[in-house]
């Protein structure tokens, strides 16, 4: 017997034990691998929910949007409205009510999210104003607001339309503190 497992081995036919031990490498390497597999997959099931988590907290963060940027000339023509608004009807009752609802709507529209860009006297940011016009005063300085900007979550949803500076003086002079 003794004699056969010789020349087997010698022939290259493994014995009983070592068929096993080639057996129990292969199965672990078998499970080496399927565990691999199963870690990937399961950390890239969580980042596909992170990622949907995401997605669905910004599209809920941005619904608003269209429906924001539709009511933007709302609150442009109440502004526009007080703004030359006659001294004799400053008092009047019936407008402090329409002024107490454009209060309001302009409150409800903050709580959703809508902020108000502060351009006025701010340095010219392109993301955030649109220049319509340049005159005398401090090179890319904010000098009027001509439509006010706004946005959601810090997201810009209408630039505010701004004059700026040129860098000239009232006398059409360059200022030399204030050069680009």
């Amino acid at each position: 017997m003794e004699s056969k497992k010789k020349q087997n081995q010698q022939a290259g036919v493994p014995s009983q034990g070592t068929q096993q031990d080639v057996t129990i490498q292969d199965l672990e390497a078998q499970v080496k691998k399927l565990t691999d597999i199963a870690g990937r997959a399961q950390a890239d099931l969580q980042n596909a929910k992170m990622r949907l988590q995401k997605d669905a907290e910004e599209l809920q963060k941005y619904a608003a949007e269209t429906l924001l940027k539709r009511l933007l000339p709302t609150v442009d023509n109440f502004q526009r409205a007080f703004q030359h608004l006659p001294e004799d009807l400053k008092t009047n009752e019936w407008v402090k009510g329409v002024s107490a609802i454009e209060q309001d709507y302009i409150r409800q529209l903050t709580d959703m999210g809508l902020r108000k860009i502060e351009a006025l006297g701010t340095p010219l940011d392109p993301s955030r104003h649109e220049v319509l016009m340049q005159g005398p005063g401090e090179t890319g300085k904010v000098l009027e607001v001509f439509e006010d900007g706004y946005e959601l979550h810090g997201r810009i949803l209408r630039p505010a339309k701004v004059k700026v500076g040129d860098g000239s003086s009232e006398n059409g002079h360059k200022d030399k503190g204030h050069t680009s």
